[in-house]
């Protein structure tokens, strides 16, 4: 069996103990081939083994967009998956638990997602205009929440239809209790970031007030095409979440900064 290690390095862990987030020594560079424009980026290599190649040229006929795993942060949009990734934050460096030789897991797993959307509903929009794609934004969450089958109008009729156990409807007070737990809010503000000639807002996936699910950062490319970078987060730890919070915010920013996009010109151009 594996010793212990001495007490002198189980004190002194704390100077040199990674608090994990994005391999900066590992990163890959992408570049994307998506018909009238080019994407690059920096992926980081997956901590948990790499999956599928992803891809170097897509097209952005109809067919190639399809279903979303991202159903609830990003409301059920067509999408092209361009990458995929992810890493952990750990306890803080000088966390008191550091010196006990136990297993310590992960604060949170972040998973990076990189993918194309179809804008919906046949709308068309100016790849430079924040405001419009902040509407736009506002609305499909709205629509997504509380239109007929969505999660909020499922979370109310559930409320309304539910019974007591001898049968009778619920009491008001249970319906409200009900509905103030489980109704979700859309994101509630969204920060606009600008660099390598895209403009990107910045939002929460939030939709209990509590812990976030997700950081989402979007852009609009073409009038019916978005690319987002979501940012997935899986809580592992008890702990308080502010402890890695702010290198998190740091590590996102800093890969959505490597994204940048070269127009082709058009044949005939001048």
């Amino acid at each position: 069996m594996r010793r212990p290690r001495p007490w002198y390095k189980r004190a002194t862990a704390a100077f040199h103990a990674p608090q994990g987030g994005i391999p900066v020594a590992r990163v890959i560079s992408r570049q994307v081939d998506c018909g009238p424009l080019t994407l690059s980026f920096l992926e980081p290599s997956s901590a948990f083994g790499e999956g599928s190649p992803d891809p170097d040229h897509v097209g952005l006929g109809d067919d190639a967009f399809i279903g979303t795993n991202l159903s609830d942060w990003r409301t059920h949009h067509q999408t092209i998956q361009l990458g995929i990734s992810n890493w952990v934050y750990r306890l803080p460096r000088w966390h008191s638990s550091r010196i006990f030789p136990v297993p310590h897991p992960p604060y949170a797993v972040i998973t990076a997602y990189w993918q194309l959307e179809r804008v919906k509903h046949g709308i068309r929009l100016k790849p430079n205009d924040a405001n419009a794609l902040e509407e736009y934004l506002q609305h499909d969450y709205v629509a997504y929440l509380e239109s007929e089958g969505g999660p909020n109008w499922k979370v109310r009729e559930d409320a309304y239809n539910g019974k007591t156990i001898t049968g009778d409807p619920l009491p008001q007070y249970q319906i409200d209790d009900i509905l103030r737990c489980h109704l979700r809010s859309p994101p509630q503000s969204y920060e606009v970031l600008t660099c390598n000639g895209l403009h990107w807002l910045r939002y929460l996936w939030d939709p209990m007030q509590g812990m976030p699910t997700a950081l989402n950062y979007t852009t609009a490319l073409l009038p019916d095409v978005l690319l987002t970078a979501s940012f997935y987060i899986v809580r592992m730890n008890s702990e308080p979440w502010e402890d890695w919070w702010n290198l998190f915010l740091e590590d996102c920013e800093t890969l959505v900064k490597t994204i940048a996009c070269q127009r082709k010109a058009l044949p005939g151009a001048d």
